[in-house]
């Protein structure tokens, strides 16, 4: 199967399709519900108003998202050189991973927030490239902020911004303005509406009682949801011992690039602090860094027997799990 995804020809990205469709297809016969809004996230509450009564619609867009995002994620790291030429494995496994529980099977906060970190990220990336890439770095800050309307810990992602102009050893002040201001201008139209709409008091009050809770809520699971995530935690502990003991292999620029990487995964696991309710969805946001390490991982390697095996056994786990939420609920 790896071998088979080391090419990026528009067959493998139809048998992505054709494995996502069956996955998400098994989880339409028993659709799960949107996630409840957590925290000030206007816009998600919004989506979530419209969107919460018809599952089907919701689930729908969802796969779509995410299957929009495989194939961009594939794109960008592709782009850049962070992944072998030609592989669509990391579009794969991004699929995998952000459909990992019947729960990610619909429109959620944490899906909606991948799309915008796809966006940071891939702006960050070409950022290396410009000698004074203002409008990258306004782009940025920008999708943070808006981020935070669909999944408010995601704002802490501006930090990410802060580390790569240190990764990239960019002090110019106009940059560090610029995502700033990138930052600062969807608050400013939040404000405005609220302000127009007299619910600004209101607004405040959200934001100041957000800030106040600082907590991690535990959440119940059965047995192969354990195992599911204890199977992500094993391929992130691979990708890691990977990518680290690799990094001083490549050239400054993908050097300094798989830094902004693992920086992303620390931002990542950052957010967890203020996940809350949605603790459960959390795993997903790592989808982004854990395609990318885990790809290449099994380009490397050259023995793929008993890794390639694992792989299989991830994708009949996802099928299993799948199946005993929409037959046998409560399982």
């Amino acid at each position: 199967m790896v071998r088979y995804f080391k090419s990026s020809f528009p067959g493998q990205f139809i048998t992505i399709g054709v494995i996502g469709l069956l996955l998400w297809g098994i989880g339409a016969f028993n659709p799960p519900v949107m996630p409840a809004p957590e925290g000030p996230v206007p816009l998600y509450g919004v989506l979530f108003d419209w969107l919460a009564g018809m599952p089907y619609l919701a689930m729908g867009i969802g796969f779509l998202l995410v299957l929009f995002q495989a194939v961009w994620l594939n794109y960008i790291f592709l782009h850049h050189d962070l992944v072998p030429h030609n592989t669509s494995l990391a579009a794969l496994l991004f699929l995998l991973f952000i459909s990992l529980l019947p729960s990610y099977l619909t429109l959620t906060p944490i899906n909606i927030t991948t799309f915008f970190l796809l966006f940071i990220l891939h702006a960050l990336l070409e950022a290396y490239n410009q000698s004074e890439p203002i409008e990258l770095v306004y782009t940025a800050g920008f999708f943070v902020a808006l981020s935070s309307f669909f999944y408010f810990p995601s704002l802490l992602f501006y930090g990410l911004l802060i580390i790569s102009f240190l990764v990239y050893r960019s002090m110019k002040w106009r940059e560090w303005v610029s995502s700033f201001i990138g930052l600062t201008t969807p608050f400013l139209y939040l404000v405005v509406v609220y302000f127009l709409t007299d619910r600004l008091s209101g607004l405040f009050t959200l934001y100041s009682d957000y800030f106040g809770q600082l907590k991690i809520t535990l959440f119940d699971a059965n047995w192969n949801t354990w195992t599911l995530l204890g199977m992500m935690g094993l391929f992130t502990m691979l990708g890691l011992w990977d990518s680290i003991g690799h990094i001083s292999e490549k050239t400054v620029e993908l050097r300094k690039k798989n830094i902004v990487l693992l920086w992303v995964l620390f931002w990542s696991l950052l957010t967890l602090l203020y996940a809350d309710s949605l603790l459960i969805y959390f795993p997903a946001l790592l989808s982004i860094c854990l395609s990318i390490f885990v790809t290449n991982f099994y380009m490397r390697l050259r023995k793929l027997f008993w890794f390639e095996l694992l792989l299989w056994l991830l994708i009949i786990m996802l099928f299993f799990n799948m199946t005993l939420w929409t037959f046998f609920p409560g399982n």
